[in-house]
């Protein structure tokens, strides 16, 4: 029997926190971005260990994100801005998954027109190999060209059935995080 281990994160008030600890709120944000805080990308980190976090999470658990932010030099940045640039991030990236998977139903739909065409025509080409004189050739012909008209199907089927997985995925996360109750504090932190 496994000892039992303590929980990766705190529950508190019924949700589930993920604590994310800061030295200042400009950790937060991408440095190398010029835009004004409330429309300026996240640190890539904080964004992957935020989903990370909320992958981990039983998929109905309500969430809670709390920022905590141990020294903040004067001027700081007002809470709201934190949260609104925080929301504002993952609602562009919400919009951002969803014109992905359009451009890849689009895709997808063009692949399998091709895909059809060139498997019709493998198929022609393969019945049309029966007006040869019979033997080993031909038989090894048509099949070749039935064989190959039925894997030019492929790629159609598997952009259309299963590639866009990842996408609705994702945006399922950054769903997630949006809905998630956000909260900034400052100290020095929520000890485990």
């Amino acid at each position: 029997m496994r000892p039992h281990s303590p929980p990766r994160y705190r529950i508190e008030g019924g949700k589930t926190c993920v604590d994310i600890r800061l030295r200042t709120a400009h950790q937060l944000f991408d440095g190398r971005d010029p835009a004004p805080f409330r429309e300026r990308d996240l640190d890539e980190d904080a964004v992957e260990y935020i989903l990370g976090a909320i992958q981990e999470l039983p998929p109905r658990a309500p969430i809670r994100i709390v920022f905590w932010i141990a020294a903040e030099p004067s001027p700081q940045i007002p809470t709201e801005t934190v949260i609104e640039a925080f929301r504002a991030f993952f609602g562009y990236e919400i919009d951002r998954f969803r014109r992905r998977l359009r451009e890849h139903v689009r895709q997808g739909q063009i692949t399998l027109a091709v895909g059809l065409t060139a498997m019709t025509v493998f198929l022609l080409l393969g019945e049309m190999a029966l007006w040869l004189p019979a033997g080993t050739f031909r038989d090894v012909l048509r099949e070749g060209l039935v064989i190959t008209g039925w894997v030019v199907m492929w790629r159609p089927i598997e952009v259309l059935l299963y590639d866009w997985r990842p996408l609705v995925r994702q945006r399922r996360l950054c769903e997630r995080v949006i809905e998630a109750e956000i909260v900034v504090q400052h100290g020095p932190g929520h000890d485990s």
